[in-house]
């Protein structure tokens, strides 16, 4: 009888265990993204710019940042280059190298032959005197042909980027959504429709998240209430966050994405942001930053203050509610000064004084913030 008992207790014990377990539920793995656009590195490279580290040493700009916390890479496309950069066969040979130094990639398609932001998003010239269906097929077959020859050659991104910064639609005047086109946003709306569709169909494996990207914090609000009739299919809100051009209370920062994670139930990407080490200029070209006028009060022009800065933002995005905030992508981090090709009009940088590196081109402090996170 004792042993009877003894084995019915056991047997109790084994069957809760397992229960137990079952009833366990596994939570996803989340990724919290340290990202960088290297958008100018194949440009760079052409003109032999060399990094170092904190101590002096000449590194690898690519491996250096993969082995110090950077897990993602972001790549600008354009169309037909006006000036023969950031085109296809640039972004597929770097893609490769970004996945070859196990960090994920995101694709920025700027739908244009050039720079494209709220003040200027100019469709390729082959594109420019199309009728409205035609335009259509063309982003739909254009998209599925580059994200094709991505997948084909094993460097899907894990984000896809349709149009940049694009507050007043892209392709003007077909998706513009400014000023006298304030009620084109059927347009701009079906324009990115056909640009999901083509990115879906190749992805079978639906391994891509897909984001539309806005350059204010405080105004991205009323962009997304407009498209939320539409019913579009994207899965993150990139921001881009600049003190110089947009509010400066941190406060009403942290409350704005919160609102839009909330509001949206959408995952939030600092897809653009920065931060000066200094205010001093290491060439002859006009920077963006130069002036205590510009920056964040809280944050000196100092390789510390920017550290501080970029730590600050990490708690903020690590703040956002339901676990929405998913990194950060620090734009242009390289564009040290240098001596370009005159010819093209590629000397020196206006960004030199907001990269991770100072003007003897060693790494600064703020590569801490993407180790320790």
């Amino acid at each position: 009888m004792r042993n009877r008992i003894l084995l019915i207790l056991l047997s109790a014990v084994v069957f809760n265990c397992s229960n137990s377990n079952e009833n366990v539920v596994q939570q996803p793995e989340t990724t919290f993204y340290k990202g960088m656009d290297l958008s100018f590195q194949s440009e760079l490279e052409d003109y032999n710019v060399t990094y170092k580290d904190a101590n002096g040493n000449t590194i690898d700009l690519l491996n250096y940042v993969a082995n110090n916390g950077t897990n993602l890479v972001r790549l600008k496309l354009w169309h037909t280059p006006q000036d023969g950069q950031n085109s296809l066969a640039d972004v597929k040979a770097y893609a490769q190298r970004v996945k070859s130094n196990n960090m994920d990639f995101l694709l920025d398609f700027h739908y244009s032959d050039y720079w494209a932001d709220p003040g200027t998003q100019t469709p390729p010239v082959a594109w420019q005197s199309m009728t409205n269906t035609q335009l259509k097929n063309a982003i739909y077959n254009y998209t599925k042909d580059v994200v094709q020859q991505l997948k084909n050659q094993n460097t899907m991104p894990k984000i896809i980027q349709i149009g940049n910064e694009t507050d007043s639609g892209f392709l003007w005047n077909y998706g513009k959504v400014w000023n006298e086109f304030s009620n084109n946003w059927v347009n701009y709306a079906a324009l990115v429709n056909e640009a999901v569709r083509a990115i879906r169909e190749v992805d079978n494996a639906n391994s891509v998240r897909i984001m539309l990207h806005h350059s204010s914090v405080e105004n991205a609000i009323y962009f997304f209430n407009e498209l939320a009739v539409y019913n579009l299919d994207f899965d993150i809100i990139g921001l881009s966050y600049y003190p110089q051009f947009q509010i400066r209370n941190l406060s009403l920062v942290q409350s704005k994405i919160n609102e839009l994670a909330t509001t949206f139930n959408k995952d939030i990407l600092m897809v653009e942001v920065a931060y000066p080490f200094t205010l001093q200029w290491d060439d002859n070209n006009t920077n963006y930053i130069g002036s205590n006028d510009q920056i964040l009060s809280e944050f000196p022009a100092t390789p510390e203050g920017q550290k501080a800065y970029f730590e600050w933002l990490v708690t903020a995005i690590k703040n956002i509610p339901n676990n929405h905030g998913i990194g950060f992508c620090y734009w242009a981090p390289d564009w040290v000064a240098f001596t370009g090709n005159e010819a093209t009009s590629t000397n020196g940088s206006s960004w030199e004084n907001q990269c991770m590196f100072d003007f003897n081109h060693k790494a600064l402090p703020v590569f801490d913030v993407f180790r320790a996170n």
